[in-house]
């Protein structure tokens, strides 16, 4: 089967690989789609600490695909984990392929049914929304808080959503124009994000992690969403930190029940979803699109 792997930074290989074989509890899954997204572009720029396993590696996350034993479509998570905090994880990849295994461990808490008449490609955004739920979870959010959002890619558009499921005011600061007219549609408002009682970084950048901590009302919460190179540091004001009694918190990942409360969310049709996918592509045009992504690119379709 033809497959995508990682050889190192910038250098992404579509390669004969041979078909992979299930073993009891494995799921062998056809991908019908999978997606792009932001983590995958950083790994294509500069490796990854977690997500990448030895070199060459799979490569992708997110899809969708039919079950080859039963031919029913389904979606699975990246791992089994049920808190990204309870030790090393073993992360899936391998989606930028024709075929995937599912391993049993994964198959038995996050393999899904995709419910009828759920277009796959907004199935397969169902690990970086589940990410974005907890999130708004990590980060608290209650009723009437405003909650600033530093970037408005997709991750900031999700965000949104679940912040404004959750009861608050999402407030997307920064992005280009094209991408801040997709905010109210993903209910949202833009703003500058002064004195939010939460702030919320989606970049990933130094810039973004230093501009939250300055964002942020006396009292109020700082959640570092966007990952950061091994080694970058944070400058912090402690006189802030400690007189102000700020908090700060990192989310990563996500647990079962937010990979399912994110497919619900999908399939409840409560945003368009479907317009965070912004292009379409076979395996061999997944380089050259992390390699130069278009101004007006999300998240890109890529179809075997």
């Amino acid at each position: 089967m033809r497959a995508l792997r990682f050889h190192g930074p910038g250098d992404l290989r579509l390669e004969e690989v041979p078909r992979p074989e299930p073993g009891p509890g494995d799921v062998l899954v056809q991908i019908e789609v999978a997606l792009t997204d932001g983590t995958d572009l950083k790994a294509f720029r500069r490796g990854h600490p977690v997500l990448l396993g030895q070199l060459p590696s799979p490569f992708g996350h997110e899809f969708c695909g039919v079950d080859v034993a039963t031919g029913k479509r389904v979606v699975a998570a990246n791992s089994a984990a049920t808190d990204a905090r309870d030790g090393p994880l073993e992360l899936l990849n391998g989606a930028y392929a024709e075929y995937l295994l599912v391993p049993g461990r994964i198959a038995s808490v996050n393999l899904l049914p995709v419910p009828a008449g759920l277009p796959p490609e907004v199935a397969a955004m169902v690990e970086p929304l589940a990410c974005c739920l907890r999130g708004a979870e990590r980060a608290e959010v209650e009723q009437g808080d405003r909650v600033a959002i530093l970037g408005a890619g997709p991750i900031g558009l999700m965000l949104a959503a679940c912040v404004a499921d959750a009861g608050g005011t999402a407030e997307v600061v920064g992005g280009r124009t094209e991408r801040r007219e997709l905010v109210p549609v993903f209910g949202g408002v833009t703003g500058d994000g002064e004195a939010a009682d939460v702030v919320i970084e989606a970049a990933g950048t130094d810039e973004a992690w230093q501009r939250a901590l300055e964002l942020v009302r006396p009292g109020g919460t700082v959640l570092y969403f966007g990952g950061r190179e091994s080694g970058a540091e944070l400058r912090v004001d402690a006189h802030r930190l400690h007189y102000e009694e700020l908090t700060l918190r990192g989310a990563f990942h996500h647990a079962p029940r937010h990979v399912r409360a994110a497919l619900a969310f999908l399939a409840s049709g409560a945003y368009p979803w479907e317009r965070l996918v912004t292009h379409r592509v076979g395996l061999e045009g997944v380089a050259a699109l992390l390699a130069d992504p278009p101004a007006d690119y999300l998240k890109a379709a890529v179809v075997p």
